[in-house]
């Protein structure tokens, strides 16, 4: 019998207030991860398991179970002699994130526009429009939310289980300097312009020409993030 792993889920599937898994360490894995990517649980802080235990409500051995799951994923590390803390932000990391993105996600567009089916096609079509009203918060985390669904909707019409996990992975690791508010010079209509380039590509079944536009769409958003970044001090 072939053992299937059981895939991750991501930043916009996994809001616990939204749709709360049902197992214990499944719950407090997604409530954390949730506070990470969104920076609720701030980079670089100190994780205090007695407190995170009293407000979720929770022993520790299942919370050590969750932030286990969290250092695999590189969101939190371990620091000698104190404990538990939220993964860092650097320049230099989310340089190496970004360039990830774009040899995954390039290769990903390319394999959809040979693979995708026309239910694939029409999903992404309906999911390819963000919108952003400048200085509305609240309307850049719809923009975030709608900008990964796309992109997820991507990969996944590779129909590659395995490449669908690693670039659900970077993407959500990409989300952390967005939500620190960093990339709020986003262009909403910009991005969905370069979605729907993106789509017609992979309708006409241009492997070349969705490979070249999702490059240069992530290269795009990484020169604006990496700018705010080091003006943040990062």
């Amino acid at each position: 019998m072939v053992h299937v792993a059981r895939r991750a889920p991501s930043l916009i599937e996994l809001d616990p207030a939204v749709t709360p898994p049902t197992a214990l360490p499944d719950r407090i894995y997604a409530t954390l991860k949730h506070r990470i990517l969104t920076c609720v649980m701030a980079p670089g802080a100190r994780i205090i398991e007695k407190d995170l235990c009293g407000e979720i409500g929770v022993s520790r051995t299942p919370l050590r179970e969750a932030l286990n799951r969290l250092a695999l994923e590189g969101l939190v590390i371990l620091i000698p002699y104190r404990g538990y803390g939220v993964a860092p932000l650097s320049v230099d990391s989310f340089r190496d994130l970004c360039e990830v993105r774009r040899m995954l996600e390039a290769e990903s567009a390319a394999l959809a526009a040979e693979r995708a089916t026309e239910d694939d096609v029409r999903r992404l079509e309906e999911l390819a429009e963000t919108r952003y009203t400048r200085g509305d918060r609240r309307t850049y985390e719809k923009y975030l939310r709608a900008n990964s669904a796309f992109h997820l909707a991507l990969v996944r019409s590779t129909h590659n289980a395995r490449l669908e996990a690693i670039v659900m992975s970077s993407l959500d690791q990409h989300q952390r300097p967005l939500y620190l508010g960093l990339g709020v010079g986003v262009d909403g209509k910009a991005s969905t312009r370069e979605h729907r380039e993106v789509v017609e590509a992979v309708r006409t079944h241009n492997a070349a020409q969705a490979r070249t536009l999702m490059t240069d769409h992530i290269a795009r958003a990484e020169g604006r993030i990496l700018a705010a970044l080091k003006a943040a001090g990062y």
